[in-house]
């Protein structure tokens, strides 16, 4: 294990914690917002390398930034459910073949595809703060993405034997896939006790392994593109993470699955 990984989650889960604690709502979006457009931007690099696009990147922030005021507003057409089913269909394609979706997909596509994909998702964090428990359902969220991440690691490092995407992330691991499903079932049964007194155990179960399976496809869906272009890290920011898009691969996923769980049961 690269030493760097500890040093950084020992400086970045405090001010973490703090910045989502503590910060008044239009500040943390204004946080989660500069996350979104740092991973945008990250994505375009890597997607079309680092020269030559330097306009319409940074037309797609600008556009992204419009959409990120939307969502904090609570006028957006980003909750159109035929937008989040275009970032399905083309993440889907990369799923198959990322090099035969790389080649067919007109590169132009990937500009409003990175917007909707990374900033969007990710945007969802601002309309989870909004919520009635949106601290609590944040923590929970980032708590058991994470916690679904480091037990596919320990389980798939010690355990590992059977391939789960072998073209698309070959250390993953099967057994590291129900390792991951473990902590965070685990991780969600405390959260009930500790403050998520608003989901019910069953429901804390049921989320903390859906969760898991949610965020090892976001985690993939990061990894099909990252295939389609040859490159292993979305970027370096991070010491030991790589890029921002790195980190937050299976949240793009699993924030907005618990932002419409709790928005459509009522459970917020």
């Amino acid at each position: 294990m690269d030493p760097r990984r500890l040093y950084s989650a020992i400086v970045f889960i405090p001010l973490l914690y703090a910045g989502i604690r503590y910060s008044p709502p239009w500040l943390l979006s204004i946080l989660i917002g500069s996350a979104s457009l740092l991973a945008l931007w990250e994505f375009l690099t890597l997607y079309f390398g680092r020269t030559g696009t330097l306009v319409p990147k940074v037309i797609s922030c600008l556009c992204a930034v419009l959409l990120l005021v939307a969502m904090y507003t609570g006028y957006s057409l980003a909750l159109n459910p035929w937008l989040l089913g275009i970032v399905g269909v083309i993440l889907t394609g990369f799923f198959i073949s990322p090099t035969t979706m790389r080649q067919r997909l007109p590169l132009w596509v990937a500009y409003p595809f990175g917007i909707l994909y990374v900033v969007v998702l990710l945007g969802h964090f601002i309309l989870l703060r909004q919520l009635p428990h949106g601290i609590a359902l944040i923590f929970f969220v980032l708590a058991i993405t994470w916690l679904a991440d480091t037990g596919g690691f320990v389980v798939g490092l010690s355990l590992g034997r059977h391939a789960l995407a072998p073209t698309l992330s070959p250390k993953k691991t099967i057994e590291g896939l129900f390792g991951g499903i473990l902590f965070s079932v685990l991780g969600a049964l405390i959260s009930h006790f500790w403050f998520l007194p608003f989901f019910s155990l069953r429901e804390c179960a049921i989320l903390g392994m859906g969760m898991a399976i949610i965020g090892t496809l976001g985690d993939l869906a990061e990894s099909a593109i990252k295939r389609s272009v040859s490159i292993k890290d979305s970027g370096t920011i991070i010491p030991g993470h790589g890029g921002v898009l790195d980190r937050v691969d299976s949240l793009l996923f699993t924030g907005p699955v618990i932002y419409y769980y709790a928005l459509f049961t009522g459970s917020n």
